[in-house]
């Protein structure tokens, strides 16, 4: 390190010589109801995989979830990035995607991974079966490189630097984007029944743990990690198994952690071994008081639960009372903080 006695303050700039954070948050969108076309924004493809953040560093990488979480030995197929990046260090931001054999993103090929880890195995003693199909970190940010933070740039500077800094690969890419054009863009992905885009203002700085207007989440296919407020036991649906549904919720408004208000009774996506799965995860987590702020009237019996695990969800719509129709579960999501999961 430089002593003080041997800095020049008038020839050094300071972020040069700064260490590299050890952690990360990722800035989160707002809700669009709509696309919209605008010359101050640009749109990319909502992925619908993994968010995470990308820690390189001297040929290494780690990748940490939404909530910090140590990912990095769940996807060894994404070791090789540092070989990919034109730089000793850096953090990204961006998802971790499965693609099926048609190329497109499929969230539900990550679920035994995530699953492992919900069961509270080690991350570094999953052991990671082979995902049929293409394993790919798409970056979508670059937050620091080599010795400087970039929080400050505007937008369309860091992607400049982060498209530069990328050597694309199956497994490694900067995320595309388009300008100006956010209908058009929606439009196409609305036929190839994606997820949906991110608008996102080309002067913006980087707010990390942040949620800002100045990104925009438009969906085209309904889905969203919810909390798991509890999961009754009745009804015919499995034979042999008591399992009813998984009840969900999330929060209110822009401020989490304040109201947890439910959304639905999640019965599908899941095989009889699964909800097993899931009850067994969930028997620890149960307590006497409904963590709603106001509780379902579903006439089964009904074990509350602390509002701490997360789960992705699949539905159609909302309905007029802030319901989801025909909820699909899709995975837990322990990388995901559940007071992050926010409506309105």
């Amino acid at each position: 390190m430089t002593s003080a006695s041997t800095r020049d303050p008038s020839n050094i700039d300071r972020r040069l010589v700064a260490r590299m954070p050890e952690s990360a948050r990722p800035m989160l969108a707002s809700r669009a109801s709509e696309p919209f076309d605008s010359t101050e924004f640009i749109f990319e493809l909502l992925w619908g995989g993994i968010r995470a953040m990308a820690f390189v560093r001297d040929g290494y990488a780690r990748l940490a979830g939404s909530n910090g979480r140590d990912l990095t030995p769940l996807f060894p197929e994404l070791a090789s990035l540092p070989e990919l990046l034109h730089a000793r260090e850096a953090i990204l931001d961006g998802e971790i995607v499965a693609l099926d054999a048609q190329g497109t993103p499929a969230f539900e090929l990550l679920r035994p991974r995530l699953h492992a880890l919900a069961a509270g195995v080690p991350a570094d003693a999953v052991k990671p079966k082979r995902i049929a199909g293409q394993l790919t970190f798409q970056a979508s940010d670059i937050l620091w490189l080599d010795g400087r933070s970039l929080v400050e740039m505007p937008l369309w500077q860091r992607k400049n630097r982060l498209h530069d800094a990328i050597t694309p690969a199956p497994e490694f890419a900067a995320v595309d984007f388009v300008d100006d054009e956010g209908v058009a863009f929606f439009e196409a992905v609305l036929e190839r029944r994606l997820d949906g885009i991110v608008a996102k203002r080309k002067n913006s700085a980087y707010r990390a743990g942040e949620r800002s207007r100045d990104w925009l989440e438009v969906r085209a296919l309904q889905a969203a990690d919810f909390v798991v407020g509890g999961y009754t036991f009745g009804g015919a649906r499995r034979k042999g198994e008591p399992f009813g549904q998984l009840l969900v919720g999330a929060y209110a408004g822009a401020r989490a952690g304040e109201k947890l208000e439910f959304v639905g009774a999640v019965s599908g996506g899941l095989s009889d071994a699964e909800a097993k799965r899931l009850v067994a995860l969930l028997e620890p987590l149960v307590v006497d008081a409904p963590p709603f702020a106001e509780s379902p009237d579903i006439p089964r019996l009904i074990y509350w639960t602390q509002p701490s695990m997360a789960c992705r969800v699949r539905f159609s719509e909302w309905s007029r009372e802030g319901l989801l129709r025909f909820p699909i579960f899709s995975a837990l999501r322990p990388d995901v903080d559940a007071a992050s999961c926010v409506v309105g």
